[in-house]
């Protein structure tokens, strides 16, 4: 490709495979549309819940500090709602076993985020029922507010407990002292006083324990009270050894009864601290049953489709311009094989679409005999454009030429079913078209084709002429045998100067044509002809297929004319089959860009046809 492209020059490489890249694109939508139709249909189900602590909070006893912070925990949240301990509670609330398939699928069929800028956590879950979507973020909030309320209380379950145990063990304790203190009394009636001086001494100690609370041991307060237990405890020391006993048990009677009043207050106040525990999670927006798929989003997938498909196309048409090596462009032609471009004939399509399928679409070499018959300039559907496209690579041929005289021109092409056989006999009916007498020679004694298209006979002809079996003029048809052949009768009448035409078939085809085209007298045949014709056009094989077409032309033409239709064979090829004709002196004149479109040509020749048409109306 040329670096230098302009925008024109895009538009023209994606129009030439337009067809191709229609292809692309109908085959990647297709795709997508059928790759959506095998995707499952997937509901979304939504609920809102917000994270936050009740009124009630802040009157717990260590409120101040769990809420220091009560949204920084959020993010946490959000990953304690995707845990397994969670969806295995959320499974069970559906009536499924922890473990089991359906619970896996309800820890994979939901999730949660946080809403921008709030407190607030959305919770979604997706399934082919929007139903069971529903009941799914349903079962995932209670379980998660559940979960919530079992570890926020936790803790104070567990104070609970261990103050209820250790009050157990007071309670114990205390009972069996009364017991014993009772017991000692039955025993001792007359004991009493070392009870009073216990008691005293009892009630020193728990106040110093009070102080010590608060103060260090040098307290003054804490020093007197000291001072009084070690009065009482001398005190003590003279009261008899049973006073003592009693004083003993009565001490650590009053101590455990003490003690048993903290715990019963620590055990109502760790009750109420259990009953007030709620939980942070509050419902903000209940799921609810949605209609409306979420997956797959038929018009996302087309319009992804659309664009995945229109690149494809682009890259696919790009691609197959980079690995085409042909040549598109008269400019690029008369650049590389240094020959001007004498002609541009126009596209000409069959009256049977399927022949112009068959040919454009799927590369068939030929038309049929019917549909080459029906893209010949005597159908009168055609427009003079189409001819005048013929008289224009005449009036070149012959300014190529510098004569006036009688011409002769050999018609070939570098490979086959480049149209040089229609071109041939269209520039033949065209130029008898114009007054010129013509003579139309079928020199392809490989494969003949005019005798089929004309519907005249073969024999004798052209290879009959130059074995010196016949005389051309009895070779030679005319109208008359046109009229006779297979072409349409009418079209024919209404064609002027059809009587100008003469036809030479290629006769009887030999098995040595190479002998026979170079020991054949050319010299006087052409000759003869020319004094007879204005005109005489030679249809000849390919030049890189056979060398027949460099022998006619050595001997036989004034000129040659390459027919090369774009994009049909390599530039390569082009130039190896001038070279060709140039290697054996022969007058190489240019070459004609057949089966163009205008949309295919550059802006400075796709509208003169338009024009053409546009003046000719006037």
């Amino acid at each position: 490709m040329n670096a230098d492209l302009t925008l024109y020059d895009y538009w023209r490489i994606v129009n030439r495979r337009k067809w191709i890249a229609l292809l692309v694109f109908c085959a990647t939508i297709f795709s997508t549309l059928f790759y959506t139709r095998l995707q499952p249909t997937v509901y979304r189900s939504q609920g809102l819940i917000k994270i936050s602590p009740p009124a009630s909070f802040s009157r717990i006893p260590g409120a101040e500090l769990a809420d220091s912070d009560p949204w920084g925990a959020v993010t946490t949240e959000l990953r304690v709602i995707s845990s397994s301990d969670v969806s295995d509670r959320a499974a069970a609330k559906l009536g499924l076993a922890p473990g089991s398939k359906g619970a896996a699928e309800i820890a994979g069929g939901y999730k949660a985020e946080r809403v921008p800028d709030s407190n607030l956590i959305n919770i979604s879950a997706f399934n082919s029922d929007p139903v069971r979507a529903a009941d799914i973020v349903g079962a995932v909030i209670a379980a998660y507010t559940d979960f919530d309320l079992e570890q926020k209380s936790r803790q104070a379950r567990k104070s609970l407990e261990d103050i209820t145990a250790r009050k157990d063990d007071v309670g114990d304790s205390l009972r069996a002292l009364e017991r014993q203190k009772q017991n000692f009394i039955e025993k001792n009636p007359k004991t009493g006083l070392g009870d009073a001086m216990a008691n005293q001494l009892a009630d020193l100690e728990i106040k110093k324990k009070e102080l010590l609370e608060k103060y260090t041991p040098n307290y003054p307060e804490v020093l007197n009270l000291e001072q009084r237990i070690s009065v009482a405890e001398a005190k003590l020391e003279e009261i008899p050894a049973q006073e003592v006993a009693l004083a003993r048990i009565s001490r650590e009677l009053r101590m455990q009864e003490e003690l048993y009043t903290t715990l019963n207050k620590q055990y109502e106040e760790a009750k109420l601290g259990v009953s007030s525990i709620v939980s942070f999670v509050s419902v903000v927006s209940r799921p609810v049953p949605e209609r409306t798929p979420v997956s797959p989003n038929r018009s996302l997938n087309l319009m992804v489709g659309s664009v995945l498909g229109l690149f494809l196309a682009v890259v696919v048409v790009f691609l197959l311009e980079n690995l085409d090596v042909s040549i598109s462009t008269i400019e690029d032609i008369e650049d590389f094989i240094k020959l001007p471009v004498l002609g541009i004939i126009p596209t000409i399509l069959s009256e049977k679409h399927i022949d112009n399928w068959l040919t454009h679409v799927f590369k068939k070499e030929r038309y049929t005999v019917e549909a080459f018959r029906s893209v010949l300039i005597v159908n009168r559907r055609y427009s003079s454009g189409v001819i005048e496209s013929y008289h224009t690579l005449r009036t070149n041929i012959m300014s190529n030429l510098k004569t006036k005289d009688s011409v002769s021109l050999v018609f070939s092409s570098a490979g086959a079913a480049e149209g040089k056989t229609l071109t041939a006999v269209n520039f033949a009916l065209a130029s008898a078209h114009s007054g010129l007498k013509t003579l139309l020679i079928d020199a392809d004694l490989r494969r003949p084709s005019i005798n089929q298209i004309f519907g005249t006979r073969k024999e004798p002809g052209l290879s009959d002429i130059l074995a010196g079996k016949a005389d051309w003029r009895e070779a030679v048809l005319e109208s008359a045998d046109f009229i006779m052949g297979g072409l349409d009768f009418e079209q024919l009448m209404r064609f002027p100067g059809i009587e100008n035409l003469n036809v030479l078939n290629c006769g009887t085809q030999p098995g040595n044509v190479i002998d026979i085209l170079d020991s054949a007298n050319w010299t006087e045949l052409m000759e003869e002809l020319k004094s007879e014709y204005d005109m005489i056009v030679f249809d000849t094989p390919p030049v890189l297929l056979f060398v027949d077409s460099a022998m006619i032309a050595r001997h036989a033409a004034d000129g040659v004319v390459l027919v090369y239709k774009a994009g049909k064979i390599a530039r390569g090829a082009l130039k190896r089959a001038k070279e060709q004709v140039s290697g054996v002196n022969a007058h190489m004149l240019g070459v004609v860009l057949n089966g163009v479109r205008a949309s295919e040509m550059g802006p400075q020749y796709g509208y003169y046809s338009y024009d053409y048409n546009k003046y000719a109306r006037r």
